[in-house]
């Protein structure tokens, strides 16, 4: 992935790569450009190309130089670790998952048929889910080879434990944290019309809940006149937005394309409700991103979610694909402003306890446990 500050998985890298520099940490960077690409079709080259690439460039570094710590994102490491281990290389091998995809398809494939998302078909299916199997065998075998499997929500931390049998001195769970931008000045006060707008952040994908945003603002505009919604995703996705939506609806909301940090951070501050009703995260970071600008946030059990929003304190958390909770959410912070400001309040000082600072501190802290495990008399120069 390249280094995008502004994005997810390679987001989080480079915030917690400048967080450890910032905590006087020497820091090399690998980023795709570095690894080279020849097959353009993604699985397979997360199949057949990356994992050679991660091997290659990583011991091309290690032969040149001595790291305490190598960190690689993904299961596609799973070459690299194995080739650390055998080799006897200083330093702990750490696999970094941004949301484990062999649990993300345990969860997730019961959901494809209920919503009637349309899958693969004929031969292509075939190919496809030996692809998945083969892709799945990456993370297990990097589960089995790494010092150590770094993930960020207490619930991929229990499916590796629980499934996939990774003892939990080898697992750190580090929750992740809002970006400078949302966190630079103080969150708007809620209450009057920001209360009444309502966003969704997020790409157009059924497993982050999608269809329960539309269906909860299709019973909302039965119900209901003075709200507004903004969703932001991709502008070829904005087609696939409306056709879940309402006439109604759709007269009331406001498609916006991506957007960079600074101008996420202003559409947060002009909305009060955000909804997340995910069914699978990895962490998630758009919700505590809206809890840092003082958002009422409606989630779900999935990602970071759970661990972060104290339920009816600092956030909401519902059922999955439950479009009634969702809108008895927003109804009962309507009713009551008051509440709703005392919500806002405690989001955002829930969310500005959450810095990359902490993350770095807590990488550090996994870091040495996993350095003291593997070699408990110091380590050999």
């Amino acid at each position: 992935m390249p280094p995008d500050p502004d994005s997810g998985a390679a987001g989080t890298e480079w915030q917690t790569i400048h967080a450890l520099r910032a905590r006087g940490h020497e820091v090399d960077e690998i980023w795709a450009g570095d690894l080279g690409r020849r097959i353009r079709h993604g699985n397979l080259h997360y199949l057949l190309e990356l994992p050679y690439r991660y091997r290659d460039v990583i011991g091309e570094r290690c032969a040149s130089k001595r790291f305490d710590v190598i960190h690689v994102n993904q299961g596609h490491c799973y070459l690299a670790a194995a080739r650390h281990r055998h080799e006897r290389r200083p330093g702990v091998f750490v696999c970094r998952s941004h949301g484990l995809d062999d649990h993300m398809e345990r969860v997730l494939k019961p959901w494809r048929s209920r919503l009637g998302v349309r899958g693969r078909s004929g031969p292509k299916a075939l190919a496809g889910e030996a692809i998945d199997r083969l892709l799945h065998r990456h993370d297990r075998l990097a589960y089995r080879d790494a010092d150590g499997v770094l993930v960020s929500s207490s619930i991929d931390e229990a499916y590796l434990r629980d499934q996939m049998h990774v003892t939990a001195e080898r697992i750190g769970r580090i929750a992740q944290a809002p970006a400078a931008a949302f966190v630079a000045t103080p969150a708007s006060p809620m209450g009057g019309e920001r209360l009444k707008r309502l966003l969704h952040v997020g790409g157009f994908a059924y497993w982050k809940g999608v269809h329960a945003v539309a269906e909860s603002l299709n019973r909302l505009a039965t119900r209901h006149v003075d709200w507004r919604m903004t969703w932001v995703c991709r502008s070829e996705e904005q087609a696939h937005v409306l056709q879940l939506l309402s006439p109604d609806v759709r007269d009331r909301l406001e498609l916006v394309a991506w957007v960079t940090q600074q101008q996420l951070c202003r559409i947060y501050d002009q909305h009060g409700i955000f909804l997340s009703p995910s069914l699978f995260e990895g962490f998630g970071k758009v919700f505590i991103e809206a809890m840092a600008r003082g958002m009422c946030v409606i989630g779900t059990h999935a990602g970071g979610m759970p661990d972060v929003i104290e339920d009816g304190r600092s956030g909401y958390l519902v059922g999955f694909n439950d479009a009634d909770a969702i809108v008895q959410r927003i109804e009962a912070l309507w009713r009551n402003p008051a509440a709703a400001a005392a919500l806002s309040a405690h989001a955002a000082a829930r969310a500005n306890a959450y810095s990359w600072d902490r993350v770095a501190r807590d990488t550090e802290a996994f870091y040495e446990r996993l350095s003291a495990h593997k070699y408990p008399e110091g380590q050999v120069a």
